[in-house]
C-alpha cells in the first residue's frame, strides 16, 4: 500500500524510463489476468523465464526485436498537453499499479507525486481565518 499524500501528476517519468524507476517483471496474477482478458497484445511483450521450477515473466520485451525497451510500450501522450496516460490502466502490471512503493521510491526514482501533494500545499486553518 502507498504512503498517504501520494498524487500521480500524470507526468509520464515511470513510464518513460521503466528500466530506472523498477524492475519490470509481471507477476503470475497479472499473466492470468491477461489470459483471461484475452491480450494477447499484452502477452507478446513478456518474456517468460525458467528458473528451476519458478517462472519469472520480464516485461517489456519487444517482440519483433527480443530487446528490452526504455519505455513502456502503452504509454500514450495526451493531445494538446504535456501529460501522459496508461493504455492499458485497467489491466496494467501490479509493479505500476503499486509504483512508487513509498516517498523514499519516488525520490530515488525522480516521480514527482510526493512532491506537490494536497497535503503539502494545504494552507493551515488559522491562517486562512486571519484574511
Amino acid at each position: 500500500m502507498r504512503e498517504i499524500g501520494f498524487q500521480c501528476r500524470q507526468c509520464g517519468h515511470c513510464c518513460i524510463n521503466v528500466s530506472g524507476a523498477f524492475s519490470a517483471c509481471a507477476t503470475t496474477a497479472d499473466i492470468e489476468r491477461w489470459e483471461a482478458a484475452g491480450r494477447e497484445d499484452i502477452l507478446a511483450w513478456v518474456e517468460p523465464i525458467e528458473i528451476g521450477d519458478e517462472c519469472v515473466y520480464d516485461l517489456w520485451i519487444d517482440p519483433e526485436t527480443g530487446d528490452d525497451v526504455s519505455r513502456c510500450p502503452w504509454l500514450g501522450k495526451t493531445p494538446d498537453s504535456e501529460r501522459y496516460v496508461c493504455r492499458i490502466h485497467d489491466l496494467k502490471p501490479d509493479h505500476c499499479r503499486e509504483y512508487p512503493t513509498s516517498r523514499r521510491h519516488a525520490d530515488e526514482t525522480g516521480c514527482p507525486g510526493y512532491a506537490t501533494s494536497y497535503r503539502e500545499r494545504k494552507v493551515p486553518r488559522e491562517a486562512k481565518t486571519d484574511r
